[in-house]
């Protein structure tokens, strides 16, 4: 299906501001995560949104919070049309700009684990106001328009970080329960992914037909119960590469790969790059 889509965005080295349009249903490309902080703002339409092993349902007005290396995307769902703002962007962007002592304010809802939020009515006007200036910079950029963008940006992440001071994270007890269960099945599958896991045993464990769990879970989050394992392992093994000094083999082996063939292979195919490439890439000098 042919989608249109109007988009405006400034891209700097560690920063990302853009707007998008979308004028018919859209699924966001499998295997998103990236080395950033993004803040998402669903401004229009309704969205389902998967983040690490949660389905959450999106309206207008919601935000979401995903932290640096966690596996995200959007899918359909009501509307086929909506309109989403988000922000990119690393630590150092604003330790740079602002100084290292905001990280915790700025960072406030990535550290406290939080990933949805629905600001107030009132809050609402008030953060639209700052997001629609960032849009009006976008399409019809002026003088230091960058920095203008930056600001804002700046500016809508202290908003939200205020606004979440005052208010409790919701409890989404009002998930529909088939959203509850795909969570389930997922959180089972990333707290369990160094075994052999199969759809046989989470059929058994769930009491649910290995058809059905396919089926409803690939409907539900856009992935493949074996494409979600497999992200969830190489992710893991992304995670290792960075922060310790363990043999490739080592990795290979704790993240639930037989051998060190299919691992590097599965590996090359999701990140474009080998293990040893992907560890010297992301700042490690350790041995591997």
């Amino acid at each position: 299906m042919n989608i249109q889509a109007q988009h405006y965005k400034l891209q700097e080295a560690e920063l990302l501001i853009a707007y998008s349009q979308y004028f018919g249903a859209f699924d966001m490309p499998d295997n998103h995560m990236h080395d950033t902080f993004e803040l998402y703002y669903l401004m229009s339409g309704e969205r389902n949104y998967f983040i690490k092993d949660r389905l959450y349902q999106l309206r207008k007005g919601d935000i979401v919070f995903i932290p640096k290396y966690e596996l995200h995307r959007t899918l359909a769902a009501g509307t086929p049309h909506h309109d989403r703002f988000l922000i990119e962007f690393s630590e150092r962007l604003f330790r740079e700009t602002i100084g290292e002592s905001y990280d915790e304010i700025l960072l406030h809802p990535y550290l406290r684990g939080i990933r949805t939020f629905r600001p107030k009515p009132e809050e609402q006007l008030v953060l639209d106001g700052i997001v629609y200036r960032i849009i009006r910079d976008l399409k019809h950029p002026q003088t230091a328009h960058a920095l203008q963008v930056k600001l804002l940006a700046i500016d809508v992440l202290l908003f939200l970080a205020r606004c979440l001071e005052r208010y409790a994270e919701d409890d989404s007890e009002s998930d529909p329960p088939i959203h509850r269960k795909i969570s389930d099945i997922a959180a089972y599958i990333s707290t369990h992914y160094m075994r052999p896991l199969t759809l046989a045993q989470l059929s058994e464990t769930f009491s649910l037909s290995p058809h059905y769990i396919s089926r409803i879970f690939k409907e539900k989050t856009g992935f493949s119960f074996i494409q979600y394992l497999t992200y969830v392992r190489i992710g893991e093994a992304k995670r290792l590469l960075r922060e310790s000094d363990r043999k490739v083999l080592e990795i290979a082996d704790q993240v639930g790969f037989e051998n060190l063939a299919h691992f590097n292979r599965v590996f090359k195919q999701t990140v474009q790059l080998s293990p040893s490439q992907y560890r010297r890439m992301s700042g490690s000098h350790l041995s591997s």
